[in-house]
């Protein structure tokens, strides 16, 4: 008898799926329960009518076939106007790529930067979805650890402990970053350049909450004169469009 691809059976590294308390939810409101539910991080607001009739006059107007596989060239312009604008850095049109969804760029970084079984780093307490995906692109996922007491803040020596950076592929980092909502400081990314570049690490950067910092300042990686030298791609995508 067929079964799975050994690819689809590791996805989930012999644990839960990350999905039980959502389904329990989703049933509790269903039966009529009252749930305050803080799982997927879908907001309650519809969408904006001013992109609802967007959307519509678009199709309308014919744009309904297939795209070109980077994305449309002026939704690619309008992205990269948008990163200029944030980080203080030149980006054209060639620097982006348009993708289903911020998990689907965070995917398609890992492809692009681990073969399989190469070890993929990524920073602790962090996103559900990480070690899954690192996972179905078949890496092996290894997390480094922060504290409480630091901030959440991972340093230079935390991230560049040989026993985990020596050999890996890919950094992924995530600031503003969910869950903690630690904003990593110049000094922090500074010392997580100067790890990648020790160990020659891809690193990810996943952006995706910017514009949510209520304290600090959000500054992405790539705004460091220090990535000039070194590996680096950034994901900015909407996790909305997950």
């Amino acid at each position: 008898m067929p079964s799975l691809s050994s690819r689809i059976r590791a996805i989930n590294g012999g644990g839960s799926d990350g999905w039980d308390v959502f389904h329990r939810a989703r049933a509790m409101i269903e039966a009529g329960e009252a749930v305050t539910e803080l799982t997927i991080g879908e907001h309650d607001t519809p969408t904006d009518h001013i992109i609802l009739d967007a959307m519509h006059a678009a199709a309308r107007a014919g744009h309904t076939g297939y795209a070109a596989v980077p994305g449309i060239p002026a939704l690619r312009d309008a992205v990269a106007a948008r990163v200029t604008r944030h980080t203080g850095i030149a980006t054209g049109r060639d620097n982006v790529l348009i993708t289903p969804g911020g998990q689907a760029a965070l995917y398609a970084a890992q492809l692009a930067c681990c073969n399989p079984g190469d070890r993929a780093l990524f920073i602790e307490p962090y996103y559900a979805t990480y070690p899954g995906t690192i996972r179905a692109a078949g890496a092996v996922p290894k997390g480094i650890t922060t504290r409480a007491a630091d901030g959440f803040l991972p340093d230079y020596n935390v991230v560049s402990d040989a026993a985990l950076a020596h050999g890996a592929a890919s950094l992924l980092v995530n600031s503003p970053n969910n869950p903690t909502g630690a904003v990593y400081p110049r000094a922090t990314l500074e010392g997580i350049a100067a790890a990648a570049q020790d160990h020659d690490l891809w690193v990810i950067s996943d952006e995706v909450y910017d514009t949510q910092v209520w304290q600090g300042t959000h500054l992405s990686p790539r705004a460091l004169p220090v990535w000039s030298s070194a590996r680096l791609s950034s994901a900015p995508c909407p996790r909305a469009t997950q």
